[in-house]
């Protein structure tokens, strides 16, 4: 039988950043010294032991805990870290922010080589996509020495695939088996994974694993989505939003993952390895919406909104309702292999590798869209999800076909990596050493973009009811939460509505937009490759009580990008541009250890942030009209392939305090100072020139580096087992961790300074845990706090995530030392995920519930 190598328990770890060998491969035990623990204390303590003894900064989350908590993706898990907030979508974590940095400005890498992302032209990469049960552990580094990628603001984030020295024995098969019930749509979700390897030959010099991971879900949500609130007069809120939107949503979500790792020891000096991983996310979606606009601006002006004198309930005589249906499939994937090893000569130390990358993203979709007049719409303000209904509502025959649009995106992106580095060990104290080493990053990059739209023909035998034909389905109730219920009628049926599409016979209720289908066939289009070369020098400097570790990195960046520009509707040009810069990253960690149950850290580091591909396409519209004097009205949308990286020098200092065995109280602070951080810049030009035609006006829209993003914040950790406590008492223990951020960016235009995307004030969580005999079992409670998520135009349009709260909780026996049972649960609180507009949390642009999940399963290892 054989136990899995225990990490680190689910609070923050912090590791050794700069080993020799970090960078490509964490150095697995040898089988004889391969750490066997059995529980969440063991891990924990083994935390503390590594946490203790580390130089730089960097927080863990384990293989085990991937499985004490139910946590479905790799963002899940590392949310329950200090400093780390999730976006969500869909009820299941997608986006991460460290440290109040968005998470297009992360760095994502597999086994110390960078990822990429197959989430079309941003940076940030979709964590649901990997599934977390086949990693051996995810770190998440803060503070980065010279030998990682400068690229990542927030941090870096490392997923570290299982090797079958990963294990005490030398063989290992496990597998793990649950299904689930869902409150919402009373569904049977199903996962599991299994992994077989071992070790073989005359001194247990070879090294084999393969596993793979699957799981599906069938399920349901409900949202109410309101736009574009304003002030009005008379309003008890102080404003109201022009419409009310409500959906319900099924989808069908998988996930297919398998790993793979041969490993050759091939003399006591030699480790040569060889790693891959495969991860696939599919969605099939369904979306019924229902949409009623009751307070435009139109509207509003003619007078036909009306408020009562209570300021929250009234009526709107004019208005109109837009039913849809969307069928969408969505598919992404990352295929990631690398080889390389690590060579040990006396003093000196060589590690090499190769990696080869390719994400794909495949999003078809189809749309339609009818409308009608529903007449008198009453409207209620009295509760923060409002209702607003029309007294007579519409049929089926009162709802005209107005829009069909047909979309087709797809991207890939292929990545080479290769590097070197050199240590050579030094003479004084215990661990000095000199470590220098070289990169190179190729990328190349596509995205098309082809979305067809349809509008309705131009006379009565060319247009259409959903009544006519018979396509409407059976009414259908948006369920979200709060003892409110929305109706939505009439519903689009969807199986009817294709087969009607698709009928040749019915082309003629379909008319082309030419103009439309040109500029979404053009306008994100992208080819780009981008190409990074780098070298490092750093040094760790042992001098007992205080260890030093200095380094300087260089990073040269060479990008081609093409796209395309439209001009006057219909003309594509295609465009190329190029940019290269080159940025140096200083960085410094000092560690003070006065005696073993304190340590104290300060480091300083320069780190960069590329911006998003779709900021840097020369692509974008040009449009114009002719004036009887020759000259032109027009208007520029464009990209800005010249623009300049964030940059951001960064300060941390922490105190940790190790008071009993199990038992951490730590407290970090840090600031980030940001240049070049990246905005949208409009401008209006007067009798100017561009593009060799003369503008009366021109509208101008572009991407432009701002000035400066200041970010100061507070880490608190505190952990303790109170196995001091009598009997039962003995086996609970406590973790919890809050940070407190606060950030300032200066935008041109805006008088007040905003707060950085994606920033949450404050984020806390806490964890009880029981481990006694068979026993182990855990509840967790973690709350993202509200973050900006779009700039407006002034900060009346601001949008941003509403505090976001999370409590899930899991419990397991064993059986024998081979089998375990478990029960987990998630979202027992039934919390939606909300958004809000203009920083007034009662203008809801969002409010989206997923239910409760609940899971039983069994794990079995030998």
């Amino acid at each position: 039988m054989s136990i899995k190598l225990r990490l680190a328990g689910v609070s923050s770890l912090a590791l050794l950043a700069t080993p020799p060998v970090f960078a490509q491969e964490a150095p697995p035990a040898d089988a004889g010294d391969a750490i066997v623990v059995t529980g969440q204390r063991a891990q924990q303590e083994r935390a503390i032991e590594i946490k203790r003894d580390a130089v730089g900064i960097m927080d863990v989350a384990a293989a085990d805990e991937i499985g004490q908590l139910p946590d479905r993706n790799v963002a899940e898990v590392i949310e329950r870290l200090p400093g780390v907030g999730v976006q969500y979508d869909q009820g299941e974590g997608r986006y991460v922010a460290i440290r109040g940095i968005p998470s297009d400005l992360n760095n994502y890498t597999v086994n110390g080589f960078e990822l990429g992302n197959p989430d079309g032209n941003t940076r940030r990469l979709p964590l649901d996509v990997v599934s977390g049960q086949l990693l051996n552990r995810v770190e998440v580094t803060k503070a980065k020495t010279a030998d990682l990628d400068g690229q990542g603001i927030g941090g870096t984030i490392n997923l570290v695939t299982q090797t079958a020295f990963d294990f005490a024995e030398p063989f290992i098969l496990s597998a793990n088996a649950q299904v689930g019930y869902q409150t919402l749509n009373e569904k049977y979700p199903i996962r599991g994974d299994a992994s077989i390897g071992g070790r073989f030959g005359s001194d247990e010099q070879f090294g084999v694993l393969i596993g793979g991971s699957y799981s599906k879900r069938d399920f349901q949500s409900f949202g109410i989505f309101p736009d574009d609130w304003t002030p009005f007069e008379g309003a008890a809120r102080g404003g109201m939003p022009t419409n009310i939107k409500y959906t319900d949503y099924r989808l069908e979500r998988e996930r297919i993952g398998g790993v793979a790792s041969l490993d050759w020891r091939a003399s006591d000096t030699t480790h040569l390895w060889a790693r891959g991983l495969y991860s696939r996310f599919t969605e099939n979606e369904y979306r019924q919406r229902f949409r009623l606009d009751f307070a435009t601006a139109a509207q509003r002006a003619a007078g036909t909104v009306t408020l009562n004198p209570d300021g929250v309930t009234g009526v709107s005589t004019v208005t109109e309702q837009r039913s849809d249906l969307r069928l969408e499939y969505k598919e992404k994937s990352v295929l990631v292999g690398m080889v390389g090893g690590q060579t040990k000569l006396d003093d000196w130390t060589f590690d090499y590798g190769l990696a080869r990358s390719h994400n794909e993203v495949i999003e078809p979709n189809q749309l339609w869209q009818f409308r009608g007049n529903p007449g008198t719409v009453d409207f209620d303000f009295g509760d923060k999800l409002f209702s607003a209904a029309p007294r007579t509502p519409l049929t089926a025959d009162g709802l005209g076909f107005r829009q069909y649009t047909v979309q087709d995106e797809s991207g890939d992106e292929y990545i080479w990596t290769g590097r070197v580095d050199v240590t050579r060990r030094l003479a004084f104290g215990d661990d000095s050493w000199l470590k220098v080493g070289g990169k190179y990053r190729a990328t190349d990059k596509d995205f098309d973009s082809n979305n067809q739209v349809f509008a309705r023909g131009g006379n009565g035998a060319t247009r259409f009811t959903l009544g006519q034909f018979d396509l409407a389905g059976p009414d259908a109730i948006s369920h979200v939460g709060g003892g409110h219920d929305y109706l939505i009628t009439p519903v689009i049926d969807g199986s009817l509505i294709d087969a009607f599409t698709a009928d040749p016979a019915n082309a003629r209720f379909f008319v082309l937009d030419e103009t439309t289908s040109v500029a979404n066939a053009t306008l994100l289009d992208l080819d780009l490759g981008e190409n990074i070369a780098s070298g490092y020098a750093m040094a760790n400097l042992d001098f007992g009580t205080i260890t030093v570790t200095p380094g300087l990195r260089v990073e040269q960046t060479d990008l081609t990008i093409k796209g395309f520009q439209l001009e006057n509707e219909t003309d594509v040009v295609p465009v190329t541009a190029k940019h290269k810069y080159t940025n140096w990253l200083p960085s410094l960690i000092v560690r003070i250890r006065p005696n073993d149950e304190t340590v104290f850290r300060f480091a300083y580091t320069r780190s960069v942030g590329r911006p998003n591909y779709s900021d840097l396409t020369p692509g974008g519209e040009i449009g114009y009209e002719q004036n009887d004097d020759g000259t032109f009205d027009g208007s520029v949308s464009l990209g800005s392939p010249n623009l300049k990286p964030y940059v951001a020098d960064a300060l941390d200092a922490s105190a940790e305090w190790y008071f009993a065995k199990g038992g951490l109280l730590s407290v970090g602070v840090f600031a980030k100072f940001i240049k070049n951080p990246v905005y949208t810049q409009s401008s209006f030009l007067l009798d100017t020139s561009y593009g060799g035609r003369d503008y009366s006006v021109l509208s101008f829209s572009q991407k432009a580096n701002g000035t400066s993003a200041d970010l100061v914040g507070l880490e608190l950790s505190y952990r303790q087992q109170f196995d001091f406590l009598p009997g039962f008492l003995s086996g609970f223990g406590v973790e919890a961790n809050m940070t407190l951020i606060d950030s300032k960016l200066k935008v041109p235009g805006r008088t007040d300074p905003a707060a950085f995307p994606e920033q949450s004030g404050l984020l806390y969580g806490a964890q009880l845990f029981y481990q006694k005999g068979p026993i182990e079992a855990s509840i967790a409670y973690h709350n993202t706090g509200s973050a900006l998520i779009a700039l407006g135009g002034n900060a009346l349009g601001d949008q941003y995530n509403d505090d976001l709260r999370r409590l899930d909780a899991k419990a397991s026996v064993a059986l024998t030392g081979n089998i375990k049972l478990f029960v987990e649960a998630q979202n027992l609180t039934d919390e939606p995920t909300r958004q809000y507009q203009g920083d007034r949390n009662d203008w809801i642009i969002q409010n989206e519930r997923y239910g409760r999940t609940f899971y039983a399963g069994a794990s079995v290892r030998f």
